[in-house]
């Protein structure tokens, strides 16, 4: 066996052995998917989300309504701008903005004050309910 077969069966049994798929040919392995096929990873953007799940145009960084004002999504998402669009509001609440120091952070975010509750305005999006 010359220097290139023993080389090449050292490292073919390497792989046996380590079991990392990148040492295949190919055969037996999983394809690998272009970023393309991937498509986007992970969750997406909650602000976003918000904006288009409330039936409104995603145009960049900023929401805008059908009555032609606009809100950047994030502001909008806590409850900064637009107030009247939101999710609360248009269930008979009202949505304003909250700060809370964190000790290490600053948190921002939208709350809804309905029916004499108060709740996080994302958590009511999502959940329906208000408790």
């Amino acid at each position: 066996m010359d220097s290139r077969s023993r080389h090449a069966t050292a490292l073919a049994f390497a792989c046996l052995v380590s079991g990392l798929p990148a040492c295949g040919d190919g055969a037996g392995s999983s394809p690998s998917a272009s970023e393309d096929e991937r498509g986007s990873v992970g969750v997406p953007p909650p602000a976003g989300e918000y904006c288009a799940k409330l039936g409104f145009t995603v145009a960049e960084s900023d929401c805008k309504f059908p009555d032609g004002t606009s809100c950047e999504q994030w502001a909008f998402y806590r409850g900064q701008c637009g107030q009247s669009h939101s999710y609360c509001n248009q269930h008979g609440g009202a949505v304003s903005s909250k700060t809370e120091d964190m000790g290490s952070w600053t948190a921002v975010y939208g709350v809804c004050d309905i029916n004499g509750k108060q709740c996080k305005e994302g958590s009511y999006f999502q959940t329906g309910k208000c408790e």
